[in-house]
């Protein structure tokens, strides 16, 4: 019987804190339009991503080898079919939900449907607008499962390709000076997320040696403030997301926050942190098609409203959405196919 990977509290409080901070940076943006409330106290500092998107990356490559492989020996804990049906059914099922959801809100606000950004958001495509447009962040995501699968359980001897594969963005920059995505197949291939990837990969194998058991008080708060500090950061050197820029300046800064959260424990576990993290993927999924609906209420209703209340009280509408999407369909999905009615025969894992 494969043995249970302990939860890491930690990456819940981290991956949480990220999603807030999504899901304000983009309720302050919607409400900062002029056709809402235009631009308020906080429109400068949630202008645009500000690391949150990043710290998910990282903490999927780190996360990837601590539960599909073991702590000591490296030897798989799954066979590439069964970790790519685990990740499947983690990321399809709310993803397709989202997608469904999304276009039935276009047309209750009298918009046409996104065919084609459906489909590429349902069919996983690497180029293109999907909608949501959040969904962009799962076609990494599904790539460095493939490549994980194949280097860590198919062929565990192959690991250090995926160090190749980590630093495809700094050959791509060296050969032709381009350090910014654009909409191709040869920028997603060569993409600077894949650095995010490869450190969190590294900071795992390292933890194969190194344990810590620091404890202390302050964790959330510290996450805290190391995730607001990287968003400070990025807003005063006017960096820009998808760009190797971006990604070699602020490296450093998530990789303290990853630190801070695989290797300290707090003395007494946020219930609300914990249940945040677990429904972040829900949250960060349903939390978009919410915005305009209530943001345009919030307008009619009370157009006096300061953009910055009115973008959180919408936050808090997309968040509680997308906490009852988890509550209601996302976990009874995961519940059934770790019950063991599905092949192949999953798991239980907490640390998901």
């Amino acid at each position: 019987m494969i043995k249970k990977v302990p939860t890491i509290s930690g990456l819940h409080y981290l991956r949480a804190i990220a999603t807030v901070l999504v899901v304000v940076t983009h309720n302050v943006s919607a409400a900062s339009l002029d056709k809402y409330f235009g631009p308020g106290m906080l429109t400068t500092f949630f202008t645009s991503g500000g690391g949150e998107v990043d710290f998910f990356f990282m903490m999927s490559g780190f996360i990837m080898v601590v539960t599909a492989t073991n702590s000591a020996t490296g030897a798989p804990r799954y066979t590439p079919l069964e970790f790519l049906f685990r990740r499947a059914v983690r990321l399809l099922p709310m993803l397709y939900l989202a997608v469904a959801f999304y276009n039935v809100a276009l047309i209750m606000s009298g918009a046409q449907p996104d065919f084609w950004g459906s489909l590429r958001a349902l069919t996983i495509w690497p180029v293109g607008e999907v909608v949501p447009s959040v969904a962009w962040t799962i076609r990494y995501e599904v790539v460095f499962y493939a490549i994980f699968a194949l280097c860590f359980l198919l062929r565990p001897k192959f690991w250090r390709f995926i160090l190749l594969w980590t630093a495809l963005p700094l050959a791509r920059y060296l050969l032709t000076g381009a350090s910014e995505e654009t909409d191709s197949l040869a920028s997603f291939i060569f993409s600077p997320f894949n650095i995010e990837f490869g450190i969190g990969v590294l900071l795992a194998l390292s933890m194969r040696k190194w344990k810590p058991t620091y404890s202390f008080s302050g964790q959330i708060f510290s996450l805290i403030l190391l995730s607001l500090g990287i968003r400070a950061f990025v807003v005063y050197f006017g960096l820009e997301i998808r760009t190797l820029t971006m990604v070699l300046s602020i490296a450093p800064l998530l990789l303290v926050a990853m630190l801070v959260a695989v290797g300290t424990k707090t003395t007494r576990e946020s219930r609300l942190g914990l249940a945040l993290g677990d429904a972040s993927y829900s949250i960060f999924l349903f939390h978009q098609p919410c915005m305009p609906a209530t943001l345009l209420v919030l307008a009619k209703a009370m157009p006096w409203l300061p953009t910055s209340v009115a973008a959180i009280i919408s936050s808090l509408v997309g968040i509680a959405v997308g906490y009852l999407a988890h509550i209601l369909i996302e976990k009874r999905i995961q519940r059934y196919f770790e019950s063991g009615k599905t092949k192949p025969k999953l798991q239980p894992n907490p640390a998901l």
